[in-house]
């Protein structure tokens, strides 16, 4: 080693520089075959992972969006579907909503002279239930029925509604207000089951 150092001094100095230059790539050299590329690998890996965990955290928070709306979406069809079967009544239920039509009519204090179901008319998301009927009454127990039909939870119309004064034949009232006959439908709607479109049940 000091043989080595004594050459070296010996030397004139562009040779010095010259060698000096040689040692330094050489350590150079080294320096980056051992150190340097080892951490620029590093440090290129960690970008990439980076990338890539940047990336997968995007798809993430898109999915998430997509996701939330999805499901709000669905919870408004199921409450809009809801919401439709309350005032859409299905088919089992056609019974005693009749039957709380025929009620409202003793309840208003009327009389029931006629009550006939007509033929369903099937439209595109309901099927309409015609009812015929026929009551009298007074003028105020007619307008009480009608405020308490539209009052129900289901959805009812009345149409062609024709009102004719009678005059109470009954006993001892020759000095009443005179009572109406009052003819209309009623009609109301059930929900359209899907499998009666096809052609796979009947009405």
């Amino acid at each position: 080693m000091n043989e080595l150092i004594s050459k070296l001094m010996k030397l004139k100095p562009p040779q010095k520089a010259g060698v000096t230059g040689i040692a330094l790539a050489v350590i150079c050299g080294l320096y980056y075959q051992f150190f340097y590329a080892d951490i620029s690998d590093g440090v290129a890996a960690a970008e990439a992972a980076r990338t890539r965990l940047t990336e997968e955290r995007v798809g993430y928070e898109r999915r998430k969006t997509e996701y939330l709306a999805y499901r709000n979406e669905l919870v408004q069809l199921q409450e809009e579907q809801r919401e439709l079967l309350r005032v859409l009544p299905k088919r089992d239920e056609i019974a005693s909503f009749l039957g709380s039509i025929q009620e409202q009519v003793e309840l208003s204090g009327l009389e029931m002279v006629d009550f006939a179901v007509d033929n369903e008319i099937p439209e595109d998301l309901y099927v309409k239930i015609p009812v015929r009927m026929e009551v009298r009454g007074g003028f105020h127990a007619v307008t009480k029925f009608f405020k308490s039909v539209s009052e129900l939870r289901r959805i009812v119309t009345v149409e062609d509604l024709a009102l004719v004064p009678e005059r109470d034949q009954r006993e001892g009232a020759e000095n009443t207000a005179p009572r109406l006959k009052a003819r209309f439908i009623a009609a109301t709607y059930r929900y359209a089951d899907p499998v009666e479109k096809t052609g796979g049940g009947g009405t």
